[in-house]
């Protein structure tokens, strides 16, 4: 089953470019261990708001504490199109699909 995770990420927010590696990494999301370890493989998209499409996203290659207790940073790389708008499961900052 693949995982996608949909973040409210305002434009550059907690984003970086990792230009040497060409990976990029999102974070401070409050996501956890299991669910981290589960969207190894699947995909990460940033949206400005819940309705809008994502700006960025990509195939998460790995994840890291972040300095705030209880929160995660994904590390990704663009594999496709991303401008599309979630529409489902949405809580607070963040929407978790699971898609066959």
């Amino acid at each position: 089953m693949a995982l996608e995770l949909h973040f409210v990420c305002p434009h550059g927010l907690n984003h970086v470019h990792k230009r040497e590696e060409e990976q990029f990494e999102s974070g401070n999301w409050v996501v956890s261990n299991n669910l981290a370890d589960e969207a190894l493989g699947g995909r990460i998209f940033l949206h400005e708001t819940q309705s809008s499409p994502a700006w960025h996203g990509g195939k998460v290659v790995g994840w890291r504490d972040s300095a705030k207790e209880g929160r995660k940073v994904f590390t990704y790389v663009v594999d496709g199109p991303f401008r599309f708008v979630c529409r489902e499961n949405w809580a607070q900052e963040k929407s978790v699909v699971r898609k066959p």
